[in-house]
């Protein structure tokens, strides 16, 4: 399974699989990753 690496600002990695047919977006808001809001549901709208 392929794997995608979030990096936060203080360095700290969050590892997580890819979702076939998914955005990075979403697959790091369904996996918690701290510091990805997408308080505007991915629309591009809000800067979070």
């Amino acid at each position: 399974m392929a794997v995608v690496t979030f990096v936060s600002h203080d360095g700290e990695e969050h590892e997580v699989p890819l979702e076939e047919g998914q955005s990075l977006m979403r697959i790091a808001v369904n996996n918690a990753v701290p510091g990805i809001d997408a308080d505007c549901g991915g629309e591009a709208a809000c800067g979070t």
